[in-house]
């Protein structure tokens, strides 16, 4: 098991594609429409938003957060003795619970 962040890291992001269409020379007539794509991305405002957090909070210890607990975690995780039969166990029945 492995804990990256507590935060999405998915945003809803809109690409489009836009048509700019040159304008034909008058001394040459070209057989096909002369055209050109242009890229454009949109980050909603919630995205901009988590991409100023994670760069401030890797300097800045964030709100509710105890990162001595989750220092902890990671290390319990690590040596491998997070995970236990009875929490394995406990996870499992509260899973199986989430079905019935």
């Amino acid at each position: 098991m492995q804990i990256n962040s507590l935060q999405s890291t998915s945003a809803a992001q809109s690409v489009q594609r836009t048509l700019a269409a040159k304008p034909a020379s008058p001394v040459q007539a070209a057989p096909a429409v002369q055209s050109s794509f242009t890229d454009q991305l949109d980050l909603s405002a919630e995205a901009q938003a988590l991409g100023q957090t994670q760069s401030v909070g890797a300097t800045q210890s964030s709100d509710g957060i105890r990162n001595e607990k989750v220092a902890a975690l990671r290390q319990a995780i690590a040596n491998g003795s997070y995970e236990t039969p009875e929490k394995l166990s406990s996870a499992l029945d509260k899973m199986l619970d989430t079905f019935a």
